[in-house]
């Protein structure tokens, strides 16, 4: 639990964490108050909330912040800051685990953070929408869909500490989890991003709870599972210097 929190206090303290996520809020806003006028009811009311982040920033912009996040771990090895730790007496394992659960958690806030200060803004100036516009089944349809989305969001933080794992520098983890990800964004490879994005379609469709919808994301558990165990392995066997 020591290390845990350690961890939690170490990203609450991070400038760069903090920009990002000022800079999610403030784009909420925006997208509550300003953006989303499309004529369907499920960007215009405020019950579409939940499922307008990930179209309006969710599926690009937020992996930035797992970049940051990855970069953190990465600046770590470069800091010799896990070296001294695991020096002290702590085990890799209960470290890295106690790491990943502190940037799991942190994103997973943040991604809700932002989610219901859209919601409250777009509720402020359209309303919540008319009874006949709400999907049936609302409540199960956006648990559903942002359970996949935050599985999505988190398949792509645990492929930048795989990277952070075997680059162990700030800049090149950087580097790399730009370009990775802006090679999907121009769909040269399908991946959390283009999936979260042809996620749209299946709103529209109100075909949420479909599993066609479920398996359009089960390709980010598996991305999920490989990169964390990957990561782990390698802390656990790689030296730290």
């Amino acid at each position: 639990m020591r290390l845990f929190v350690n961890e939690l206090c170490k990203i609450k303290a991070s400038k760069s964490v903090k920009g990002i996520t000022a800079a999610f809020f403030c784009f909420a806003i925006l997208a509550g108050t300003i953006w989303g006028r499309a004529p369907s009811p499920v960007f215009v009311y405020g019950f579409g909330s939940p499922f307008m982040w990930i179209f309006g920033n969710g599926a690009a912009g937020f992996f930035l912040y797992a970049a940051v996040v990855a970069g953190l771990f990465a600046s770590e090895f470069e800091l010799g800051v896990i070296h001294n730790v695991l020096e002290s007496g702590v085990k890799r394992s209960s470290y890295f685990i106690a790491k990943v659960i502190a940037v799991f958690g942190v994103t997973v806030l943040i991604y809700l953070g932002g989610i219901a200060a859209l919601c409250l803004f777009k509720c402020l100036t359209v309303g919540f929408g008319p009874a006949d516009l709400i999907f049936a089944d609302y409540g199960l349809k956006v648990l559903a869909f942002n359970g996949w989305a935050i599985c999505s969001l988190l398949s792509y933080v645990a492929v930048y500490i795989l990277i952070a794992c075997l680059l162990r520098e700030a800049v090149p983890t950087f580097i790399a989890a730009f370009v990775i990800t802006l090679c999907e964004l121009f769909n040269l490879f399908r991946g959390p991003v283009r999936i979260a994005m042809d996620a749209i379609d299946f709103i529209k469709s109100d075909r949420i709870l479909s599993p066609e919808f479920a398996a359009l994301f089960t390709p980010c558990i598996y991305i999920l599972v490989i990169s964390l165990a990957a990561a782990y392995i390698l802390f656990l066997v790689r030296d730290v210097e």
